[in-house]
């Protein structure tokens, strides 16, 4: 596997939706039709539901070639195999409630969305992503970073945030636990 990750950008707005539109959602069907904007939204979850696939993808792909959506595409041989949600937590209202207080003052990025093509799961894919992430925001003057896996034994599908062992392998520390939610947070400076 020769990986390459590239930071998403208005010239692979199309490469973004075509992954997602053809990747197997079939264990976890609701995904489908999300590319990735839930937590770009406010909206209910009634409002959410009730969003189409059309919808969404139209959406993502108007917040990609204004620069709004980021984060980044995994590449293998030039075939696209993973996606990671990355951007500042500003970006993401729907976490604003749990995240406002604890941001506040802060430049922050935040990785919330791993979608690996299964045949890539296990890899290591999203833990390069996520080192491209933490070198990027590094970069970028962030002085942290925040997540938020999921720890749901025998869940698969709650693994979608990335898992607590990798943000552990990374430096992040643990601030809260919030049910099966871990709280945590990488200083960058």
């Amino acid at each position: 596997m020769s990986l390459e990750i590239q930071p998403l950008s208005p010239a692979l707005a199309d490469v973004f939706c075509d992954y997602l539109t053809h990747l197997d959602f079939s264990a976890t069907p609701h995904w489908s039709s999300c590319f990735c904007r839930f937590y770009h939204t406010t909206c209910s979850q009634q409002d959410w539901i009730d969003r189409t696939a059309e919808e969404n993808r139209a959406e993502a792909k108007q917040e990609i070639l204004a620069g709004n959506m980021r984060g980044y595409l995994a590449f293998d041989a030039g075939v696209c195999v993973g996606w990671c949600n990355a951007n500042d937590v500003a970006q993401y209202p729907r976490l604003s409630e749990y995240t406002e207080e604890l941001c506040r003052g802060k430049r922050v990025g935040c990785t919330i969305c791993f979608v690996i093509h299964p045949d890539y799961r296990g890899k290591g894919v999203a833990r390069e992503m996520l080192a491209r992430a933490i070198s990027d925001f590094r970069a970028a003057g962030y002085d942290a970073m925040l997540a938020a896996p999921v720890d749901a034994p025998g869940a698969e599908q709650s693994r979608y945030r990335g898992t607590l062992h990798m943000y552990q392998e990374a430096g992040y520390k643990e601030l809260q636990t919030i049910d099966q939610v871990h709280v945590m947070w990488l200083d960058l400076v």
